[in-house]
């Protein structure tokens, strides 16, 4: 594969020193483009990528000076390496130069040897620093990932220790993403929320098992166990100092708690519950309605619906509700997907479990 040429931007009002500057450069195999007044250099920069800018300092209606101050504010051309072209020594101008972000200066007229020396310096420099940012922006996806698929993990074992139970947290993660985008979260912000409600019952790992699996109705005091689960699972995470955690304590703690109050472990009411919590809580019981688990079948849709109709204003925020009936077909969609999956699992599972009976009748026979 052929190396990438360097990109060189040649930013000077005297057509003659950018004559001057292209033979020497294209010689050497770099890539040139030019513009001869600092606007037409932004609009450049814009729209392509360059490793490097040379700029002249002096030039008519905005100097190489303001140039390079846009340039510093702009996400995309901030970390390009600036080179000044300059025909004075006046050290204040050279301290001016440098205090706005250049890296380095040529005098005029140019001198090949020192121009190629810091044009290469420059540009070595800068690789350096893409290739860094490269790496730390692959070990940042790699440990959000890991994160990620942690919260996934945890929130399994959270829920019960069974493959059912897990696929719930999967599933609440994927209600609670799309709700969320309705609701007017960008895509970063929903994703987040998406992978932090994986620990929204964290806290049920200190409950005791036979109550998170007992089909019986709870005792009051059973119910009362399974109260503390939201300040459990917000202590569990309280010392996990990352964002991700950060969000995912606010939804253990709160998504249990009520629109109108009475719910649990504060009794908050109203916005005075957290958005990240609202949106999980219809999540949450969306799933765990329609969900067929060992103890109980799933409601109905219908049966579902009408719920969330009733408890619209009650257990969970109005405007969610309708948010949530607007895209209703959406949902039905993702239900329906994951119902699929549910089926495809369970088949899968019935296989798996006749090939191993046969083995053992073969092996005994």
């Amino acid at each position: 594969m052929p190396k990438k040429r360097s990109n060189i931007l040649i930013v000077d009002d005297v057509v003659e020193n950018i004559k001057i500057l292209n033979s020497i450069l294209k010689q050497e195999g770099y890539k040139v483009t030019n513009a001869t007044n600092g606007y037409k250099a932004l609009e450049l920069v814009s729209k392509q990528d360059f490793d490097l800018i040379l700029l002249d300092i002096m030039m008519p209606d905005i100097s190489g000076l303001d140039v390079c101050r846009h340039l510093k504010v702009e996400p995309k051309a901030s970390m390009i390496p600036v080179i000044f072209l300059t025909a004075h020594d006046d050290k204040n101008i050279l301290t001016k130069a440098f205090k706005v972000g250049a890296v380095d200066y040529i005098r005029k007229p140019f001198i090949k040897e020192e121009l190629l020396s810091r044009v290469k310096v420059a540009i070595k420099m800068r690789h350096y620093e893409k290739e860094l940012e490269d790496e730390v922006k692959q070990r940042t996806k790699e440990m959000q990932e890991a994160q990620i698929y942690l919260m996934r993990m945890l929130g399994g074992v959270a829920e019960g220790h069974s493959v059912e139970t897990y696929q719930h947290v999967r599933r609440v993660g994927e209600i609670a993403y799309l709700l969320a985008k309705h609701y007017g979260l960008d895509e970063k912000e929903a994703e987040i929320l998406k992978s932090a409600s994986y620990l929204h019952d964290i806290g049920k790992i200190g409950v005791k098992d036979y109550i998170l699996h007992k089909e019986e109705k709870l005792t009051k005091k059973e119910f009362e166990e399974i109260k503390k689960h939201p300040t459990l699972g917000a202590a569990m995470l309280e010392g996990v100092k990352l964002p991700l955690f950060e969000i995912a304590k606010i939804v253990s703690l709160e998504h249990h708690e009520k629109w109108d109050g009475s719910g649990y472990p504060k009794g908050l009411r109203g916005e005075a519950i957290h958005i990240y919590a609202r949106i999980v809580a219809i999540a949450d019981v969306f799933d765990a309605l329609t969900s067929k688990r060992s103890y109980k079948s799933g409601w109905s849709m219908k049966e579902t619906l009408d719920f969330f109709k009733e408890q619209s204003g009650k257990h969970f925020d109005p405007k969610l509700v309708d948010i949530f009936f607007e895209h209703i077909d959406e949902f039905l969609a993702l239900y329906d997907t994951n119902l699929q999956k549910v089926k495809s699992q369970t088949n899968s599972q019935k296989r798996k479990k006749k090939g191993w009976v046969e083995s053992i009748l073969s092996a005994i026979r």
